[in-house]
């Protein structure tokens, strides 16, 4: 399936009920973020970076101009480290479109079902 977005655009993918990786398209199409599986920040494309799941383009989210976002992701590009609480990719697309490290974090959190929800659901089916 083909997406379409533009540079500075805000990819992701669902990774369960409660998380998702987040990226900024590049100007070649790839996807720039801070991955955990590639410990740091990368520009991969966009097929490794959905590994198989439907991506879903959220535009663009800054509050700098997308070519500045763009620009700030890719000098960020070879940056190694990855911290699921302090160090993400959500907190790596938040900063590099101008917005507070955290903005999106608490937003996220509260419009997604707690995983006991997501178990109780699956444990017992409503009728």
């Amino acid at each position: 399936m083909t997406l379409s977005a533009n540079p500075g655009d805000t990819v992701s993918i669902q990774l369960f009920p409660a998380a998702r990786h987040e990226g900024i398209v590049g100007r070649d199409g790839y996807i720039i973020c801070r991955s955990r599986r590639f410990g740091g920040v990368v520009s991969v494309a966009p097929s490794v970076f959905a590994d198989g799941r439907l991506r879903e383009n959220h535009g663009y989210i800054g509050t700098l101009e997308p070519e500045e976002t763009v620009r700030r992701a890719e000098d960020l590009i070879g940056e190694r480290g990855y911290d699921v609480l302090h160090h993400n990719c959500v907190h790596f697309v938040n900063w590099v479109n101008g917005l507070y490290r955290d903005t999106r974090m608490t937003n996220n959190l509260m419009h997604r079902p707690s995983l006991s929800e997501v178990a109780k659901n699956l444990l017992w089916p409503r009728w």
